[in-house]
């Protein structure tokens, strides 16, 4: 189960906490449809434009179309239209490493990393499905996220395995 706090923690460096603290409800929503998720019901590109939607159209709403923020160190940053994907992304990793440790889940992920280039995938493979994997696939794994994805994306987690 994906808590409310955790959501709030994966968007917090995106779109500071002023954001978060004034709009509680679009963390709570997306917790809530995350939490929603089944695998036989539910497919995770609509999830995650449903989640890129919420969030553009409530950060547009809330700035007044500027899409500045205030960050929690006080700077101001504007808020890209590319950042969303890559914020949604972030939060999917919520999603996946809740999922259970079944071959299903797997080859779930696995095809979203594929086809989306997901960093979110790519490190649920690496650090959650690892024993889905023989030790050449999980190198592949790891050299595709350090080759293909901006090291500030990954340099937190990439060698806790």
């Amino acid at each position: 189960m994906i808590a409310f706090a955790q959501t709030s923690d994966a968007l917090r460096p995106w779109l500071g906490g002023d954001f978060l603290s004034r709009n509680a409800e679009v963390a709570e929503r997306v917790t809530h449809k995350l939490n929603a998720f089944t695998i036989n019901r539910d497919e995770v590109p609509q999830v995650a434009q449903w989640v890129n939607d919420l969030l553009f159209l409530s950060v547009r709403d809330f700035t007044r179309g500027k899409m500045v923020l205030q960050m929690d160190d006080d700077l101001f940053v504007r808020v890209r239209v590319s950042d969303f994907a890559l914020m949604v992304d972030d939060v999917l990793y919520l999603l996946f490493h809740n999922m259970p440790r079944e071959m299903p889940y797997f080859v779930l992920i696995r095809d979203y990393s594929v086809r989306q280039g997901s960093l979110s995938a790519l490190r649920a493979l690496y650090l959650d499905y690892h024993m889905f994997q023989t030790p050449e696939e999980w190198d592949t794994v790891r050299r595709v996220i350090t080759s293909c994805h901006e090291p500030f994306r990954f340099r937190a987690w990439i060698n806790s395995q």
